[in-house]
């Protein structure tokens, strides 16, 4: 059995981590500070069908088409999360906050409500699960709404727990002989095409086989291996605010201002984000100028966020692929033991189960076909 190290505490490394022991193998997750302590940990934790890659970023934050690779990966999140959440929480004890959470996008603008209407046919001649809904409808689902609203589209969604679910996946690959240790990796030791230990600021971590899924800080990693990796380091903001009264369960986005995504969480707080590429070089400090910009898109689409308390903004890095939106998965090339799960941008978590799975696979039988498709050689021979 080799001894496999994963370098990264986040949500794609202990679904790694976890994914592997179904499959009869542990890992060493070797992690800088603790579990989903970045992004995962700080995500908006929903889970949305494959429509939503298309609608909601194609042609708007990636180019038209580059998503329609990364359907299989959305559709297996919506797929095995109910029955994930539950092996979670018999074999890692931890109850991720799994439930229903249908996407709800309230349209404003009369241009908007045209073009949205077309899309909403095309898609659902395509198969896609949406529908496009009267301002009534969107009025009696989600009654805080702005008066101006002309209607709305309306599709499946889910939400966990972001950092409970990450903590569960790391505790049940735990439960089943992985490892988690502390420690910041500096660099590797070599033999040839493979890497024998990666260095960290405590101790060497010894292996066969190495996962870099460190998200941002995974490009300085393959750096050290003498390979560079085309990255945007993004800063992903929200706020986290207490409302009034408890909103109706819908994830409510509008492009009001300059857009907004209102995530009701099952506390009854509630997420204020926005789907952005606000490309920075490791500076995760959170911007007044996002707090003001997305309170006031809030604002204006539910105006009793008017009366809502700040109680967090979040800021955290996250990576995405340079010009598309699909990930990086496979073996480092140049490196016979090396594997990389790279580019996971705002999917991290709804990719986590596929992602967690087809890397395992890759791991212990050298190849997958699923994989193929985000093959690293393709972006960096």
């Amino acid at each position: 059995m080799s001894d496999i190290v994963i370098i990264g505490g986040g949500v794609t490394g202990c679904s790694i981590a976890y994914h592997l022991t179904k499959l009869g193998m542990t890992s060493q997750i070797v992690e800088r500070d603790s579990i989903a302590c970045q992004a995962s940990g700080k995500a908006w934790g929903v889970v949305s069908p494959p429509v939503n890659l298309i609608l909601s970023f194609e042609g708007n934050l990636v180019s038209k088409g580059s998503m329609r690779s990364c359907l299989p990966l959305s559709a297996e999140g919506i797929r095995r999360f109910p029955s994930l959440a539950r092996e979670l929480k018999e074999v890692g004890g931890v109850d991720i906050g799994y439930g229903e959470l249908p996407v709800l996008c309230a349209v404003f603008d009369e241009n908007e409500e045209s073009y949205l209407k077309g899309r909403v046919l095309e898609l659902k001649k395509e198969g896609f699960e949406l529908d496009w809904i009267a301002a009534d409808e969107v009025r009696a689902r989600f009654p805080d709404v702005a008066s101006g609203v002309r209607g709305g589209i309306l599709w499946p969604g889910h939400q966990v727990e972001p950092y409970r679910y990450a903590l569960g996946l790391a505790q049940a690959a735990e439960a089943k002989g992985a490892t988690i240790r502390q420690g910041e990796a500096k660099g590797f030791h070599t033999r040839g095409s493979r890497v024998t230990s990666v260095v960290t600021n405590s101790k060497e971590a010894k292996g066969d086989i190495f996962v870099l899924a460190a998200g941002p800080w995974t490009g300085k990693l393959a750096a050290e291996l003498g390979r560079k990796i085309p990255t945007r380091v993004i800063r992903d903001q929200c706020l986290v605010v207490e409302v009034p009264h408890r909103f109706a369960p819908y994830r409510v986005s509008s492009s009001q201002g300059c857009g907004v995504a209102i995530v009701p969480k099952v506390d009854g707080k509630v997420i204020l984000g926005r789907l952005e590429l606000d490309v920075v070089d490791f500076d995760d400090r959170p911007t007044e100028e996002f707090r003001l910009s997305v309170m006031e898109a809030g604002v204006k689409t539910v105006p009793v966020l008017e009366e809502a308390r700040l109680i967090e903004h979040r800021a955290a890095l996250g990576t995405w692929h340079p010009t598309g939106g699909e990930p990086m998965l496979g073996r480092l090339p140049g490196w016979d033991n090396v594997y990389v799960a790279l580019w996971l941008g705002a999917f991290g978590i709804q990719w986590s189960p596929a992602v967690g799975r087809i890397m395992a696979d890759l791991i212990v039988n050298g190849r997958s076909a699923e994989a193929e498709p985000f093959n690293p050689a393709q972006y960096l021979n």
